[in-house]
């Protein structure tokens, strides 16, 4: 279980933050006051000023949640152009606190929305997957997805999850997964950086049946001789998000549903020390007891677990910031020059490994230019998702696959783009890639009340070593029920002939009501009231997936069928 952790409340100063002597900002980058590289050498307050929530800041801005249409009634001034005002009338140090805050963002965005997803796991008790630490809770009772999870935005339909949360504090986790021969399936544990240090599965690690160990990389117990080298897996981080995925290839065969439901049964996370008293064997999830999380937490933290990126107001996030730099399983990347260079100037305005930060002590001013900064990051990261310049993204045909084959100890923007747009992604292609799309084939927003089809050559399907899939969503990434309980289609579907094929097309129908035509009727892809998105899934991506050069099919509105 956590400890938490004594906290020192600094004398802060709030006006050394507007002083004409102010700390200067480290870096060579100009725009972002970091180093453009990184070189390796290997309690808290309630608010008492209210912030606008992220929904009433983009309404009134006039910023359609999902990046898609900037402007509106309400001209939206750029960033350059307050801070030019700023410094025309001498207000440099709130034009650098207004910089330190966007960098902040792209920074923290992910740490914090691993914050929450963990409390909601494992700390609140009033939510449907809380299950403590070191259990997994299971969607819908291991049944197929449906529209009522909402833990994660973008999730897939067709696999049956199991997500969750480690803590190593005490303990190093064995976790077994039994034998999988006729399917995909993996365990995936990622840390507060979004880094994945395990990537197990028919992909990576064979079918067999496996055990492994999981522990910090202070552990100075000793470690049982039996396990393979290669199945002991060390960590600096002492809280991860275990996800665990089986894939189902038929959701209303109820046997294929029983037979994977045995599977979860089957894959048992223990404390080291239990499985050691049961026989060297994991305890079934039936006989543990469930041990809530012990983590420091902020009073609206109930209220961002659902749709976080856009009710989060500048003062959780900065809190949550805070919370996450004076975490003691989070530990920092100690040999990163771009995260200290980050560390440094965050402690200019009172955010740090051993700060208190308390919002509603600053001056307004200050609050101001920490919120203006914020709302900047937050528009800088939609942008960099929805633009497929090939710096975050590179065009697929229209649609937006994600660069993630760097690495995101450093590529704050990529990391930050994929935990809006789909918290808990690989930070690698090797497990899988995304494609989003947010636009028709005439560059229009998506939005339910039309009608769309996406047309597939079958001699030129998508390339994948496992599945591929097209979810549908809402604007903000989220499921939304239908009469089918259909959330995507993919290529089980085809191969186990539950799709329509006209000769050598598979069309697939996207649009509120159902087809008339009892052929597309078996085609048809649900689509949610308003603004909508796709995130195709490619499990097992050949390169041409990855590098955008595989041709895949436009969304095409009914007017050109």
């Amino acid at each position: 279980m956590s400890k938490k952790t004594d906290h020192t409340t600094p004398e802060l100063d709030v006006k050394l933050l507007r002083s004409p002597r102010r700390t200067a900002l480290r870096g060579t980058n100009t725009h972002q006051g970091i180093p453009d590289s990184d070189e390796t050498v290997d309690g808290v307050h309630q608010f008492s000023t209210r912030t606008l929530t992220r929904r009433e800041a983009l309404q009134r801005g006039g910023i359609i949640a999902g990046g898609l249409t900037l402007g509106g009634p309400t001209v939206t001034r750029t960033v350059a152009a307050d801070r030019e005002s700023e410094a025309s009338h001498g207000n440099d140090t709130d034009a650098s606190v207004a910089a330190i805050a966007e960098d902040a963002y792209l920074y923290g965005l992910q740490q914090v929305i691993f914050y929450v997803t963990r409390f909601n796991y494992t700390q609140n008790e009033d939510s449907d997957v809380f299950v403590g630490i070191n259990r997994l809770y299971y969607p819908n009772e291991g049944r197929p997805i449906t529209a009522d999870f909402t833990a994660v935005v973008s999730p897939n339909a067709t696999t049956l999850y199991g997500q969750g949360v480690l803590d190593l504090q005490d303990d190093p986790v064995v976790i077994e997964m039994p034998e999988v021969t006729d399917r995909y399936f993996s365990l995936e544990l990622m840390n507060q950086y979004g880094i994945y240090p395990l990537y197990a599965g028919n992909q990576f690690t064979g079918t067999d049946a496996r055990s492994y160990l999981i522990l910090p990389d202070d552990y100075e117990g000793e470690i049982p001789g039996d396990f393979a080298a290669t199945d002991v897996v060390q960590t600096g981080t002492k809280t991860l998000l275990t996800e665990l995925r089986y894939a189902l290839r038929d959701p209303t065969d109820e046997s294929e549903i029983a037979y994977i439901n045995d599977l979860q049964e089957q894959t048992t996370i223990t404390p080291l020390s239990e499985w050691l008293e049961n026989d060297c064997s994991g305890v079934p999830w039936a006989d543990q007891s469930v041990i809530p999380g012990d983590y420091e937490t902020i009073p609206r933290m109930a209220e961002l677990t659902e749709q976080q990126v856009e009710n989060q107001t500048a003062a959780d996030f900065f809190t949550l910031l805070n919370l996450v730099l004076n975490d003691p399983s989070m530990p920092l990347i100690d040999d990163s020059r771009k995260e200290a260079a980050m560390l440094e100037r965050l402690e200019q305005v009172g955010i740090g490994p051993g700060l208190a930060f308390d919002w509603s002590s600053l001056e307004t001013d200050v609050q101001e230019a920490l919120t203006s900064g914020f709302e900047s990051g937050f528009e800088r990261v939609r942008a960099a998702a929805v633009e497929a310049n090939g710096d975050v993204m590179v065009d697929m045909n229209g649609w937006n696959v994600l660069q993630n084959t760097g690495d995101f100890r450093t590529d704050w923007l990529t990391r930050a783009a994929m935990a809006d747009f789909g918290f808990a992604g690989p930070d690698s292609p090797a497990s899988h890639a995304a494609g989003f799309k947010f636009t028709d084939a005439n560059g229009e927003p998506l939005d339910g009340s039309n009608q769309y089809t996406i047309t597939f050559d079958l001699e030129d399907m998508p390339p994948v070593t496992e599945f591929w899939e097209i979810p549908i969503y809402d604007a903000q990434g989220y499921f939304v029920e239908n009469e089918l309980d259909r959330y995507s289609i993919n290529s089980y579907m085809l191969e186990e002939g539950l799709l329509d094929t006209d000769g050598d097309e598979l069309v697939i129908y996207v649009q509120q009501e159902e087809p008339a035509d009892p052929e597309q009727a078996t085609n048809w892809l649900p689509a949610p009231e308003g603004g909508m998105r796709f995130a195709a899934r490619f499990y097992g991506p050949r390169w041409s997936v990855v590098d955008g050069s595989y041709d895949m099919p436009e969304v095409v509105p009914a007017e050109e069928w």
